[in-house]
């Protein structure tokens, strides 16, 4: 029932896609929406079995989702720290730099 619900909100959601990216992407989400709907009833159809296959493959790609969204997290924090440490390294090179030229000009003098 809740897949007939999925594939119900992506019927009704088809007209305002095909308005949002042009008549293009009809055959595609067409396509999309008959892959879905035979999922979903092949999943209803599954259901009246013990251990549904389809729900275990929908399981482990929420776990690898879910993985990845906190590989993304983890490594975002590691770029920002590289970042950071990289206009500190940028700043003080440019600061000995100036400080360095100013001590020749005034050696030089």
């Amino acid at each position: 029932s809740s897949h007939f619900g999925f594939v119900v909100l992506a019927a009704r959601a088809a007209p305002f896609l095909s308005r949002l990216c042009g008549a293009q992407c009809t055959s595609a989400m067409k396509t999309v929406a008959a892959v879905v709907g035979a999922l979903c009833s092949f999943a209803q159809v599954t259901h009246a079995a013990d251990k549904n296959p389809l729900g275990t493959v929908m399981s482990l790609l929420d776990e690898l989702r879910a993985k990845i969204v906190k590989e993304g997290e983890i490594e975002v924090k590691a770029f920002k720290e590289y970042f950071e440490w990289c206009d500190d390294t940028a700043k003080n090179g440019e600061h000995s730099v100036k400080t360095a030229t100013a001590q020749k000009a005034k050696l030089e003098a």
